[in-house]
């Protein structure tokens, strides 16, 4: 089997030979160093956001007849640090409390929380990590409806370095995906529809190439299985390579292009063979110019029982730009393609197409407080039904605090 789009991550790679001009020191490798408050081997890192303070034009993301209100959000965290000696414990807790003033349905609190722990035992590090989440957050673009899912993962593996600049490693998942009774989304059951485990074993390894750039392989192979609609259950398995560049590289963030087998386990659940990708790069231009983009590509369940997956392919790129002192300007933009795939859809009647544009005018009140106004436009075209489009536009303003 060959993998022409290899040859994009290795083109890549040359661009990492540049360092970054914008950067004259190494990032910390422990977020530890720069804590705000230390207690010996304990460090705590608060930040609170108040988000969205603003109206919201298409609460239930409408075709028709679109309801507004008054909307804001608060979200504190707290990142809890933990080494004593070899180990590194991380905490992670997160809360939303998302107001509405009119429609109180939308009203909700979202909860978070995550734990890793890892040990430095000379070339070999062992960890194990596991997150919660409670939420009512939509789930993706395809659900509109804010209902309450509940989300687990457990994980573990061993990395271990083999020779300098040279890493193998291996790992294992488990998680869940748990809509709660009664929630439902254009006449479909989210619970029966979506509710499953997925299980995966990870094995690869990587190479340096440079001190700013590290070349990937990974296999991975997924067994999903769904609580009340058997026939949706799957096994695939992924090749693929990636390329990490260092903060310090002209060129900094990741890029990884590979190949997902995917069998499904009835036919109404169509396999697929093909190129999925998941890209994160960007760039400091001047000291005062930040390049920033994302590409992804990969299958997806649907929550619609007629068209049980889609092939979802999205793209964002955004610029920021430190216009002088505390003021900065943030513009993004971009566009998802979510591609049906069922028998019981034709070529010419199964894609939705959401796109974003936005931009975030900021003023840095101290080091650590940050106000914004922003404003957004979404939407969503449908070839397969007129019901299934919206538009929406916000402005709203935004208050951080925290590192």
């Amino acid at each position: 089997m060959r993998f022409p789009f290899l040859a994009m991550p290795m083109a890549l790679v040359l661009l990492a030979a540049a360092p970054a001009s914008a950067q004259t020191s190494p990032p910390p490798d422990d977020p530890m160093q720069n804590v705000p408050i230390r207690f010996g081997p304990v460090g705590l890192s608060p930040s609170i956001l108040v988000r969205d303070i603003g109206r919201d034009n298409n609460v239930f993301n409408e075709s028709t007849d679109p309801k507004s209100d008054f909307v804001a959000t608060i979200s504190p965290k707290l990142d809890i640090y933990f080494r004593p000696g070899p180990l590194r414990l991380t905490y992670t807790t997160t809360s939303d409390y998302v107001y509405y003033q009119t429609y109180k349905s939308e009203r909700g609190t979202n909860l978070g929380t995550s734990l890793r722990a890892e040990l430095q035992l000379g070339a070999f590090h062992p960890f194990v990590s596991t997150g919660r989440g409670n939420t009512r957050e939509r789930l993706n673009r395809e659900i509109d409806v804010r209902a309450r899912h509940h989300d687990t993962t457990y994980a573990g593996g061993l990395d271990v370095q083999l020779f300098e600049g040279v890493t193998a490693s291996v790992g294992a998942r488990h998680s869940q995906l748990a809509f709660e009774s009664g929630a439902e989304f254009r006449g479909q059951d989210l619970e029966t529809a979506l509710n499953s485990t997925t299980d995966a074993i990870d094995a690869g390894g990587g190479v340096a190439l440079t001190p700013l750039t590290t070349v990937r392989v990974t296999y991975t192979r997924e067994r999903s299985r769904f609580v009340f609609t058997p026939d949706r259950n799957s096994v695939s398995y992924r090749v693929v390579p990636s390329v990490t560049f260092s903060p310090l590289a002209f060129l900094n963030g990741s890029a990884a292009f590979g190949y997902r087998h995917f069998t499904g386990h009835s036919p109404d659940v169509p396999d697929y063979s093909g190129f999925v990708s998941t890209v994160t790069l960007g760039s400091t231009v001047l000291g005062r110019y930040r390049l920033d983009g994302t590409v992804s590509r990969d299958l997806s369940y649907s929550y619609d029982e007629t068209t049980p997956e889609y092939l979802e392919t999205a793209f964002t790129a955004g610029l920021t730009w430190q216009i002088a002192g505390p003021v900065d300007l943030h513009v993004t933009a971009g566009r998802s393609r979510l591609h049906y795939r069922s028998p019981r859809v034709t070529a010419a009647t199964d894609d939705d197409t959401a796109r974003t544009y936005g931009f975030s005018f900021g003023y840095r009140l101290t080091e650590h407080l940050r106000a914004g106004l922003n404003g957004d436009w979404r939407g969503r075209a449908s070839e397969r039904s007129a019901d299934r489009t919206y538009d929406n536009r916000r402005l709203y303003a935004n208050l951080a605090w925290g590192i």
